[in-house]
Formats: structure tokens, sequence, C-alpha cells
């Protein structure tokens, strides 16, 4: 026999029901809110987690290449002071090995002659003072200097690996056999590196006419910078 419910027991069944409905509804909305947040949660650990990996491996190497310099820095002033300290006698040009400052060429220390021996700047006005004074010294007479001054295309700015650049040049004059063979042995020996690349001697031992084709060099500063990264 199938059982009948009244209406105020239809009604009090029904609002059971809601009142159930609305519970699972707010667990539902609870949970659902509490997994968006352990995601989100999740994911912004996981990102700083990854940040502070690419933070560490970033100062690892950085502690990495400090020690490498360190060592290198020890290495290259072991085998400074093994070539250039307590040198005496002749250094590397011929003359006598003095620290001095006052020394003139070939006379001097061979540390300062290697650090010396390629001016940082482009100076073409000072290179050809040099040479005239070099030629007068030697006894070469109607002398004659000639070259392209670049000095409005030449950038002499410190680069972190600069590389020596040529400077060409054309001498001639008025010699003796003596004075020219004095003359190409002082270049041979100048601190600054002369190269020789074309020689013409006309006339005789005592009446020369001496033209000859030059290469020198000068080398940009080293400039030496710590830089800066920014980990993303």
């Amino acid at each position: 026999m199938m059982k009948k419910f009244t209406k105020p027991q239809l009604k009090s069944k029904s609002l059971k029901m809601d009142k159930t409905q609305s519970t699972i509804l707010g667990v539902v909305v609870g949970a659902t809110v509490v997994t968006v947040f352990c995601l989100t949660s999740a994911k912004v650990l996981f990102n700083q987690a990854m940040y502070q990996q690419r933070v560490i491996n970033a100062r690892n190497a950085s502690v990495k290449q400090l020690n490498d310099d360190i060592s290198a820095a020890g290495t290259l002033a072991t085998q400074y002071n093994g070539v250039f300290l307590g040198s005496d006698g002749e250094n590397i040009i011929g003359g006598n090995s003095t620290p001095s400052d006052s020394a003139v060429p070939p006379d001097g220390d061979n540390g300062k002659i290697v650090l010396d021996a390629l001016p940082t700047t482009y100076d073409f006005p000072a290179l050809l003072t040099s040479l005239s004074k070099l030629l007068a010294t030697d006894g070469v007479g109607t002398q004659s200097i000639g070259g392209t001054d670049q000095a409005t295309t030449i950038d002499s700015s410190p680069t972190y690996s600069p590389k020596p650049q040529p400077i060409n040049l054309t001498v001639s004059g008025a010699s003796t056999y003596d004075q020219s063979k004095k003359l190409l042995t002082d270049l041979e020996r100048s601190i600054r590196p002369f190269d020789v690349t074309h020689l013409t001697l006309t006339g005789n031992e005592s009446n020369l006419v001496m033209s000859m084709d030059l290469t020198t060099y000068y080398q940009p500063a080293k400039t030496l910078s710590i830089p800066s990264k920014e980990i993303k």
C-alpha cells in the first residue's frame, strides 16, 4: 500500500533536500577554492625555487671565474718575476739593464721596455719627431719622412681585446755605409718595434742615398671591467 504524504510533510522534505544540496554545493565550492589556492601557491613556490636555482648557478659560475682569474694572476706574476726581476747586464735590446726611470734607450729595465714597446695612443706627429731625431743622431742628412696622418679616423679608445695597429712610413736621406748600418741597428734595438719592409741603397760607401719603407705599431690600452648580469 503506497504511503501518502500530507502537504506539510512534503514541504519539510523539500526543505531538507535544499539544505543538503546547499551544503554539498558549499563543500564543492570550498574544495575548489582550496584546490585553486594550492595550485597557485605551488606554481609560485616552483617559480621561486627555479629562480633561486638560477641565482645559485650564476653565483657558482662567478666564483669559479674569480678563482680562475686569481690563479691566472698568480701565474702571470710568477712568470713576470722570472723573466724581468733581478735581470742585470744587457737588456733585451742590447743596452744596459737598469730600473732607473731616467734611463735612455737602449738602456732600461726589461719590464719597462716590454710595457712601453707599443704606445697606447695614435700620435703621428710625435712619431715623426722621434724618427727624425733618430735619423739625425745617426748622421742621416737631407732626411725625408712620409706617411698619412690618420688621427681623424683612428680610434685609440681602450678596448677589451686590443690588437697592434700598423702605421706605414717612408724614409729617405743621405748617409754613409756606416751611418746606414747604425740606423738599421738602432731601429732593430728600438723599444718601439720597426719593421723594415723595403730598403734601397744607391751610391758608394761614403756617399749613399738611402730609401726605406717602415711599419711601426701602436696598441690601444686594455680596459678591464666587471660586468653585471640580471637573473630573471
